[in-house]
């Protein structure tokens, strides 16, 4: 079994999956410190199902941009996880999924996270035949200046997290990205050490 856990946002996200499918995916919006949700519902998930912790094989793990608190507290516990139960860990930047969801889209795709303070986390891609390139690093730009820079833009489709900007029409992101995590992390072998996996963080100090 592999185990996703995306805490990037407001919003909790755990999945299971066994065999390819999905045995289990929950959605959860912050009602209490994620340090204490993720490890009550992770418990209660096993015994639902009743399984044990130690059929899981893999985790997948979202490692940003997005929640730096939020973030830290669902690597953390992924961590805790792949030492206690000697199982590899894999992760993936929120943004590259954002954008691998909406991937049979031809032409630019601009995903975009509230970062706070007026500002979003945004990286450009170019989507062509369902493959998918970034163009761009993610970046982190005031709000008012990125609305400026590429409302205008054509052929793009802009993918948005708990953002929306005026002249920019926007898909956005509902959900966790766990269950899409997991298929993107293990397709592109983004296996990680647990030693040095840390969140994404690019606001500068």
């Amino acid at each position: 079994m592999i185990l996703g856990i995306d805490s990037y946002s407001e919003q909790l996200g755990l999945s299971l999956i066994k065999d390819h499918k999905v045995i289990y995916s929950i959605s959860l919006s912050k009602f209490k410190p994620f340090s204490e949700a993720i490890v009550l519902k992770l418990d209660e998930m096993f015994k639902e199902l009743e399984l044990d912790k130690s059929l899981l094989k893999k985790i997948v793990v979202n490692k940003g941009p997005g929640s730096y608190t939020g973030l830290r507290v669902g690597i953390t516990v992924a961590k805790i996880l792949s030492y206690g139960l000697g199982i590899d860990i894999y992760s993936y930047i929120s943004l590259d999924v954002m954008a691998y969801k909406h991937r049979c889209f031809n032409g630019n795709i601009i995903c975009g996270i509230n970062a706070g303070k007026g500002e979003l986390y945004f990286r450009e891609y170019l989507s062509k035949d369902f493959k998918l390139e970034p163009v761009s690093q993610i970046s982190i730009q005031k709000q008012k200046d990125f609305q400026e820079n590429f409302k205008n833009k054509e052929n793009t489709l802009f993918v948005f997290k708990n953002l929306e900007l005026e002249g920019i029409n926007s898909l956005q992101i509902l959900e966790p990205l766990t269950v899409e995590g997991i298929f993107y992390a293990l397709k592109n072998n983004l296996k990680e050490d647990p030693v040095s996996l840390e969140p994404v963080y690019i606001r500068p100090s």
